[in-house]
């Protein structure tokens, strides 16, 4: 079944960054937009924006909602350009806005010129993002977002203020700048996740991103999740992060073999997937897993076609199991497994 843009606008809610009232050190890269302060306040008065945004988007989701693209049903990533354009294109505006912008009158405003429009549109849907954006609060002076025929490009100024919250716009300024110049390949969507970890002149550790991912579980299910967490990193995993399309996935790798990962992402939600390769050398161990372990295993991971399926059954990305309360009732055997599974790789 397709996810709804309403099923987006909750999805991006989760795995927004959780705010922060630290006040951690910023790279002196981003210096040149505002001092530390206001860059930290910024950033969470842009969080809240987002918040707002993702409301206003569950609200109206059904009148922008036009794409009729399904995604694979094994897909982790979402390509908004392809299953959801006017999330792009409202996101693509508005972080044009935050990096063409020069923010003027003691930061109450960006000024900004005909760049802010995103020239691959019709001038109907670059209006109609920017009347969605004044739903969200941002007003817009220099420009009539009503008026259905005009010639944008002959627009020369642009102001744009946020009145509930002016400090705003140098979060959003800053996000942008983070997003479209410091962006990396493992490290995607920062701006719509508002992540301000990438600010920080001290790289965040992977415990940290991953208390952050795991917020929207229940108490039992995060304090298993961390367990397992410290368990493997103490036998000599390493965790490695990436975030790219809004799927967030960090995985635990013995060497350069993923073992198992954290996984979460609109199509599929939360679960830890396992790249088991060594199952034939402990099978007596999974005999006394209970049946819901051993149906998993058997199903192997890999390839469908190279598994004689004939078709995707989704085996290339692991062996799911769900991050709900049902875990818990199996979580030491999946200790057990993991165990079993690192301790053939080690002999190795």
């Amino acid at each position: 079944m397709r996810k709804t843009l309403q099923d987006v606008a909750s999805y991006l809610q989760e795995i927004m960054v959780p705010e922060t009232h630290e006040a951690y050190e910023i790279n002196p890269i981003y210096f040149n937009v505002s001092v530390e302060e206001s860059i930290r306040e910024g950033v969470l008065a842009f969080r809240a924006f987002l918040v707002r945004l993702y409301d206003v988007l569950y609200t109206k989701g059904d009148f922008y909602d036009n794409s009729k693209k399904v995604a694979h049903e094994y897909e982790n990533r979402t390509t908004l350009s392809v299953y959801y354009p006017f999330l792009h294109n409202v996101s693509t505006i508005l972080m044009n806005i935050g990096y063409h912008g020069m923010l003027v009158e003691n930061e109450q405003s960006l000024v900004c010129g005909n760049t802010v429009f995103n020239g691959k549109l019709s001038v109907a849907k670059n209006l109609e993002c920017l009347r969605f954006l004044a739903d969200c609060g941002i007003c817009f002076d220099g420009i009539d977002i009503n008026e259905k025929k005009q010639n944008l490009s002959g627009i020369k100024i642009l102001k744009i203020t946020y009145p509930d919250n002016p400090i705003m716009l140098t979060g959003l300024k800053v996000m942008a700048i983070a997003e479209i110049d410091y962006g990396t390949l493992v490290n995607q969507d920062v701006f719509l996740r508002c992540d301000y970890r990438v600010l920080k002149k001290d790289e965040a550790d992977a415990l940290s991103i991953v208390q952050d991912t795991i917020k929207p579980l229940s108490a039992d299910v995060q304090d298993f999740i961390l367990q397992l967490h410290q368990r493997y990193m103490d036998r000599g995993l390493t965790c490695v992060v990436e975030v790219k399309g809004f799927h967030i996935y960090m995985k635990y790798c013995y060497k350069r073999k993923d073992l198992w990962g954290i996984n979460a992402s609109l199509n599929n939600g939360y679960h830890i997937n396992v790249k088991s390769t060594k199952t034939n050398e402990y099978t007596d161990t999974i005999k006394r897993f209970p049946p819901i372990l051993q149906e998993l295993i058997a199903k192997g991971y890999g390839c469908g076609r190279k598994r004689e399926i004939g078709h995707c059954d989704g085996g290339c990305r692991g062996l799911p199991i769900a991050l709900d309360d049902s875990v818990l009732d199996i979580g030491d055997d999946i200790k057990t497994w993991f165990d079993q599974e690192l301790a053939c790789l080690q002999k190795k």
